[in-house]
């Protein structure tokens, strides 16, 4: 766990918060006034966290006794030095680094902040003339707004870390016998005797669910990455990235005398979005239907256009000739692992969905009225915002 300080995200949080050298300025003036006070803030804290039981074991199993109760005394000091520097911006993100470290539940540490807001205000109500109060207090407020929202963007960033962490192992532990598998299977069929039909049924089972299993892994592994990056929106060619994806398909997918369909609309169409995660919505929608198209008769279309309902956004219409199993719920559709072919993981539509989400576009999938699947696509266009 060594995530970086994401040190310009976070002046970016302490400029649009307004904390600005005036700010730091009315904290540092006021800083005795707080300091002096920093040991029966710790008292206060102890004396609150000891009273819940999912606080008071972390106050009773310390390295030594007090130690805890010094690092709240020292962080509450440091909030009116009146220098958001690099060396503040460390020592809040390593806060949100040690909770994840003692897997602290987060809401606990939301409480501590209210906490220490209503400390502060005892303070000022007590101790600050009435004609100053406004000020010290819109500072004290702007300094536990910045910390907060360091101490989770680190809560958030090494969580991530840590989850990835064991899915990649996962995925890896998981590929390594599964390629042992796929190549063992492929020796024996190359024996002589195994090609009897049954024996090479099985094997072709065997190899199927490989493969199988092993896509499930990347596709788990591609729909945390989704949850947790930060998008880099940029203006795309719509056309371009659909044109590199139905090729990309068109590749992997051999399907005997595929009618493939583009109707683009006449204009460029410029959309607003994460390249990779737009092209990762774009891929899932197309080798779904690639996959789902009826072999008998293979018609794929793929349509643009601009919503006649909301001019801002674009759509992109791909109809296939396969069919669709509805449930009952329709939601199920886009739940993880929900598959209604034999060889499918389930999670290429629940990847494309929370793809569409993270980048401010919607998804649905529905039977066309007269037979074959239709998923409907709708995607901010570039001036929309």
């Amino acid at each position: 766990m060594n995530s970086k300080v994401p040190y310009t995200r976070l002046l970016f949080f302490k400029e649009k918060l307004e904390l600005d050298r005036s700010a730091e300025n009315t904290l540092r003036e006021h800083s005795r006034l707080f300091a002096e006070r920093k040991e029966e803030f710790s008292a206060y804290f102890e004396d609150f966290f000891s009273r819940i039981e999912q606080t008071k074991h972390y106050l009773e199993v310390q390295d030594y006794p007090g130690r805890l109760q010094k690092i709240w005394e020292k962080w509450f000091e440091g909030l009116f030095s009146g220098s958001v520097d690099h060396s503040f911006l460390d020592i809040m993100w390593k806060s949100g680094t040690t909770h994840v470290k003692i897997n602290l539940d987060h809401r606990y540490v939301n409480l501590s902040y209210c906490l220490a807001r209503s400390f502060c205000r005892k303070i000022i109500r007590e101790q600050v003339p009435v004609g100053q109060q406004n000020d010290i207090g819109e500072a004290v407020e702007k300094i536990l707004d910045l910390c907060l929202l360091i101490e989770t963007d680190a809560f958030i960033t090494n969580t991530y870390q840590c989850d990835r962490e064991v899915i990649m192992g996962i995925a890896h532990q998981i590929r390594n016998p599964l390629t042992v598998i796929g190549g063992n299977i492929m020796r024996l069929k190359r024996i002589p005797d195994s090609s009897d039909n049954m024996v090479e049924g099985t094997y072709e089972t065997i190899l199927g669910e490989s493969r199988r299993m092993e896509k499930m892994v990347n596709e788990v592994c591609t729909y945390n990455e989704i949850f947790h990056k930060h998008p880099e929106w940029q203006v795309l060619n719509l056309h371009e990235q659909l044109i590199k994806v139905i090729e990309e398909c068109k590749s992997s997918y051999s399907l005997d005398k595929l009618d493939l369909q583009i109707g683009f609309a006449p204009l460029e169409i410029m959309i607003l979005g994460d390249p990779w995660e737009t092209g990762i919505l774009l891929s899932h929608v197309l080798n779904n239907a690639f996959e789902g198209v009826d072999p008998e008769n293979p018609l794929i279309t793929v349509q643009t256009s601009l919503d006649p309902g909301n001019q801002k956004f674009a759509l992109v219409e791909v109809f296939n000739t396969g069919v669709l199993t509805m449930p009952d719920d329709p939601k199920q559709l886009f739940t993880p692992f929900y598959s209604t072919k034999s060889a499918g993981t389930g999670m290429g539509l629940s990847i494309a969905r929370a793809a569409a989400r993270k980048i401010k576009g919607h998804i649905s999938l529905y039977p066309a009225p007269g037979g074959g699947v239709i998923c409907m696509v709708s995607l901010p266009r570039s001036d929309s915002r």
